[in-house]
Parts: C-alpha cells; sequence; structure tokens
C-alpha cells in the first residue's frame, strides 16, 4: 500500500492579516515579555485574542490603581508619594492578571514548542503564496536589521515589514495612544530644544512608562520574526527543490554516449527566489526539469554570529539576551529621567545602550561563544547542475547568472 498520510498541521500559514508560523521559542523569552508589559507574551506565540485582552487589562488596571505612577516614586526613593498615589482597590486585580499572563505565556511556549517539532518531523505544508481581495501575502527572503529598524521608527512598522499585520495594527494603534498621553511629542521637542525641566514637568510618568515595553518587544519581535520566515523560507525552497529536482537521475554526458548531450552546466547560489526564477526560464527556454539536478547544500557552523543577516538567519545570536536587558535599562532611564537633569528619553536611550551592552557581555561570557564576521559575507547555499547541449551553453549562462548565480562552470565532452 502507498503511504497516503497527510500532516496534521501546518509549519506556515498565510493569511489576509497575518503570517503565522510555528518555530520553537525559549520559554522564557516569552515570560520576559510577559513580565515587561501583560499579554504580550501570549501575542508571541500567536495567541493574538488573548494578548489583546490581558493588554487591555493591564492598561486599565494600570491606570485605575496609579501603579506607574507609584512605581516612579518608589524607585526615585519618595515613598510617601508612592503610596498616596496607589489605589489599592485596583492592585489585586492587576496582581491577577499579572501573574497568569506569566504563568499562560510559558505553558503556551512549552506546548506550541511540542507542535512545532512535530510540524517540522511530519514536514507539514508551507503555504508560500496568498492572494485574497485587498491584500497580496507571500513568503520571502527579508532583511532582520530593516524590521529592527523600523520597529524603532514606530513600533508596529517592523511588523508590517515582514507581514504580520495583525501584531503591526496593534502595536501602531497602542503606540498612538501612549504618545498622545504621555506627551512625548512635546518632551521631545523640549528635549531637542535643551528645556530639559519643562521636558519633566510637561511629560506624563503613568502613561510615559509603557513606552520602553512597547518599544522593546516591538523590535525583539520584529527582529526574531523575519529570522524565522528567513529559516523557512530556506526550508520551504529545498523541499521544493528536492521534491521537483532530484525525482529523475541526470544524465552525464561524459559518462554517455558522446551524440547529443555534451555539456554539464554548475552554478551556486544562496537561498532566494532568484534560484527558482532561473529554473523556470531554463525550462521555459526548452530545458526539461530531469536535465536539471539542485543540490541544497548543508553548512555546520562552529562559529558564533553576533547578528544574523537575510544570508544567514540562523537565530543563534546575542539579540535575546541584549533586548532583555536593554528593556529593562531603557525602563531605568525612563523612571530617573524624571529626576535626573537631562529627561526620560535622554535617560531612556542612555539605558537602553547599556543594556544592550550588558545583555551583550553577559551572553559572550556565559557561553563563551567564538565570535566570528565571517558570516556577513555571503555563501552558497545550493548547487544547480544542468545538462544541456553545446548549442544551448551560453543561454544557460546567461540566465543564471542574470538570477545572481556567485559562480558558472561548465565541463565539456571532448569528442
Amino acid at each position: 500500500m502507498s503511504d497516503s498520510y497527510t500532516p496534521r498541521r501546518k509549519r506556515l500559514d498565510l493569511s489576509r492579516f497575518d503570517t503565522m508560523q510555528m518555530h520553537v521559542r525559549h520559554p522564557l523569552v516569552a515570560v520576559w515579555w510577559a513580565m515587561s508589559f501583560a499579554g504580550f507574551g501570549q501575542m508571541m506565540v500567536g495567541s493574538y485574542v488573548k494578548g489583546y485582552v490581558l493588554v487591555l487589562l493591564e492598561i486599565i488596571i494600570n491606570m485605575q490603581a496609579n501603579l506607574n505612577m507609584a512605581i516612579v516614586y518608589s524607585f526615585t526613593g519618595q515613598f510617601d508619594l508612592a503610596k498616596s498615589v496607589l489605589d489599592t482597590r485596583w492592585l489585586l486585580g492587576y496582581v491577577l492578571v499579572y501573574v497568569y499572563g506569566i504563568w499562560d505565556s510559558y505553558n503556551l511556549t512549552v506546548n506550541t514548542n511540542k507542535l512545532a517539532v512535530l510540524a517540522a518531523r511530519e514536514k507539514a505544508p508551507i503555504d508560500v503564496f496568498k492572494m485574497i481581495p485587498f491584500s497580496i501575502n507571500y513568503l520571502d527572503k527579508r532583511v532582520p536589521w530593516i524590521s529592527l529598524f523600523w520597529s524603532f521608527v514606530l513600533p508596529g512598522l517592523g511588523h508590517m515589514y515582514v507581514l504580520r499585520m495583525a501584531t503591526g495594527y496593534f502595536l501602531i494603534a497602542f503606540w498612538f495612544v501612549c504618545a498622545y498621553y504621555s506627551r512625548i511629542f512635546q518632551v521631545l521637542q523640549f528635549t531637542l530644544m535643551g528645556d530639559f525641566s519643562q521636558a519633566i514637568t510637561v511629560a506624563d510618568p503613568q502613561w510615559m512608562l509603557f513606552m520602553p515595553s512597547i518599544y522593546g518587544y516591538a523590535a525583539y519581535e520584529a527582529y526574531s520574526s523575519t529570522v524565522e520566515l528567513n529559516k523557512i523560507f530556506d526550508i520551504e525552497l529545498d523541499e521544493y527543490l528536492e521534491k521537483r529536482y532530484q525525482l529523475f537521475p541526470l544524465e552525464l554526458p561524459i559518462l554517455k554516449m558522446k551524440v547529443a548531450l555534451k555539456v554539464l552546466i554548475t552554478a551556486t547560489f544562496d537561498h532566494s527566489q532568484f534560484v527558482e526564477l532561473a529554473i523556470t526560464e531554463l525550462e521555459k527556454k526548452g530545458i526539461a526539469k530531469e536535465k536539471i539536478l539542485a543540490i541544497p547544500l548543508t553548512h555546520e557552523e562552529q562559529d558564533f554570529a553576533i547578528l544574523d543577516t537575510i544570508h544567514r538567519s540562523d537565530g543563534v545570536s546575542i539579540f535575546d539576551t541584549s533586548s532583555v536587558f536593554a528593556t529593562a535599562g531603557m525602563t531605568l532611564g525612563v523612571i530617573y529621567g524624571f529626576i535626573w537633569l537631562w529627561g526620560p528619553i535622554i535617560w531612556g536611550l542612555i539605558g537602553l545602550a547599556i543594556g544592550a551592552i550588558i545583555g551583550f557581555a553577559l551572553d559572550y561570557l556565559l557561553t563563551k561563544r567564538k565570535i566570528s564576521t565571517q558570516r556577513k559575507s555571503k555563501a552558497s547555499e545550493l548547487v544547480l547542475i544542468v545538462s544541456c547541449e553545446k548549442t544551448q551553453t551560453d543561454m544557460v549562462e546567461k540566465i543564471l547568472r542574470n538570477h545572481t548565480a556567485f559562480g558558472v562552470g561548465k565541463v565539456t565532452n571532448i569528442t
């Protein structure tokens, strides 16, 4: 009997508003973002409705309890003021929501990790293209640092760059609400003018303290989503090429009778849509798929890349630890910026930089990983071999080179 097994899960699903992917996450990272802001841990693993509800509860209860104001007073040594502004009638409700968010984010991450492993083992389907009314969603490689940049410009834009629209829309709306009530634009204006006392006076600490968590989460999640999408792109392309262009034994002209097939042409590529474009153009020009062999390459990397790139997005970077400490540092900077000279924005940025450096140093010291910058250069990720007639040589070489082949070589059967 033939194996008619149908995978029970999906590794990646494209919809109108989002790109949902099953991949393994570190449970403690989800716990951290749940601690940073209730609901963020759930949003990170794709439980959006639950995450949105917890975020709204965090905002409502926090505002009613004046919790952020009490935190600012407590950290700056003004304990009597902290007691006076804190509304204890709401405090227990906040504790319940906060603790549940932490527990649930850990539990969700552990369970989705198991499902992600099972989906990978059974080679579950990966959506690559979805065309629906008012929207086109597709799987493609993107640059992690571009998503990070746009997340710092405006939280949510990085998610829109990787077509994770549900989170992107929510973060943009949330940020503008916080920006309005915290008066951050006025604070920024006075800060740039050097009027730091006025910047501190107009700022609303209750809303301003939400900002570090929003920025930290948006930057981390957009960056890590880009990395994971690049990884699943590589996997899908490898599986597609193996399935379609490794079904037939390639005829080697040197080992065959010296008749029609005279040349083997070899090219190396990185993973990108240019590979598929090159192959389909070869087929359009008359090269049968039986004459094309695609061989994905497996790299065993021993070094440690500081940063992920579009060509090397294995997720083994310092960004997890750095993002945690950067967010914590930015929060402390904003808090103490209300009593220090330069105000919450400048000290928030200083705290961000110091936290990122501490996170990097701790990750390096604890893991003892060797740092290398060699990954900044492109590396071949697959080999394409085309068997063709001598008269087709120039055409095949041109197509391969025009589609970003790293190098093209040929073997001619000398008669």
